[in-house]
């Protein structure tokens, strides 16, 4: 399951990817030529970030993306009621807005019920498999409580390959301690041992 053979829009050397709530890492799963990032922050080194407030709409016209990432941001997304629909909710909305016909999202995020999902007390939104059933909508003329996505599914499974898809700190790197090595091994295994990630993989249709 490589990110780079689930491509599908226009050639690599002419894709845009975007990276939602990107943090200090921004990702290109996918090996786009150009990526721009979204997120709540400026970063000095990311010349292709854009900050919204919370809440904003995305900046961006309809169609505009041939891929689309969320890394570890969707369970930041509040499920409370604002004046439109949730965060939750109106956040997947625009992205796939968005993202162009037959382009991919993938998003990965500590899932139900593993510790990783509680033990962050910035996490507000607790996702289930089930939950991506809501956004796979069967009959557009009547969306669930405000879903407008139109995803066709084609990965929603535990994440063993965490690193492989959303990338950690090397243990090869010379400047770590030898504690610091085995503390991210562990690390590795467990995950692939005990995954406590989801990978959602969909494609808009």
């Amino acid at each position: 399951m490589k990110p780079t053979n689930l491509f599908n829009g226009d050639s690599i050397k002419d894709s845009i990817h975007l990276d939602f709530g990107a943090g200090f890492q921004p990702r290109n799963p996918f090996n786009c030529e150009t990526v721009i990032t979204v997120d709540l922050f400026s970063m000095n080194n990311d010349s292709n970030r854009i900050v919204i407030n919370h809440g904003d709409s995305l900046p961006f016209e309809d169609n505009k993306f041939n891929s689309i990432s969320g890394f570890d941001v969707l369970e930041h997304l509040s499920r409370e009621p604002n004046k439109r629909v949730n965060d939750f909710i109106f956040y997947m909305n625009e992205l796939n807005r968005v993202l162009k016909r037959g382009g991919v999202a993938v998003f990965v995020f500590p899932s139900f019920p593993n510790l990783d999902a509680f033990s962050d007390p910035t996490h507000i939104n607790f996702i289930t498999k089930e939950t991506l059933n809501y956004f796979l909508n069967v009959n557009p003329k009547e969306p669930y409580s405000g879903i407008t996505t139109t995803y066709s599914l084609i990965v929603n499974k535990k994440l063993r390959l965490y690193k492989y898809w959303v990338g950690t700190e090397s243990i090869l790197q010379s400047k770590l301690s030898l504690r610091r090595r085995l503390s991210l091994f562990k690390r590795e295994v467990m995950r692939f041992i005990l995954p406590q990630h989801r990978i959602w993989l969909l494609r808009k249709i």
